[in-house]
């Protein structure tokens, strides 16, 4: 799981790559995200998508952790094809 670092009051994007394990052509259909303090939903929204190459895509969230001294989780839900995948990313806020 990846972890990446705020300053309180800091608003930046937060990025991941997803890449075809194929190398195959693919395209991702749609893109959301949801930051949570614990079990506490802190902000949600859609992702910028941005195809990079045939087989790597680039998913983007704009956020901004309220609260110092906490670690969050970001995570992202992404639709290719029939699938929908999850992936997590751990915010630290100091």
């Amino acid at each position: 799981m990846d972890r990446v670092n705020f300053q309180l009051g800091e608003r930046k994007y937060v990025c991941i790559k997803i890449t075809s394990s194929c190398r195959e052509p693919f395209e991702v259909a749609s893109a959301k995200y949801v930051l949570r303090n614990g079990s506490q939903e802190e902000a949600r929204g859609d992702c910028e998508i941005r195809q990079t190459g045939d087989a790597e895509v680039m998913l983007s969230a704009l956020i901004q952790p309220m609260i110092k001294g906490t670690v969050y989780t970001l995570e992202y839900t992404y639709t290719i094809g029939q699938e929908i995948l999850i992936y997590e990313v751990k915010v630290n806020v100091t």
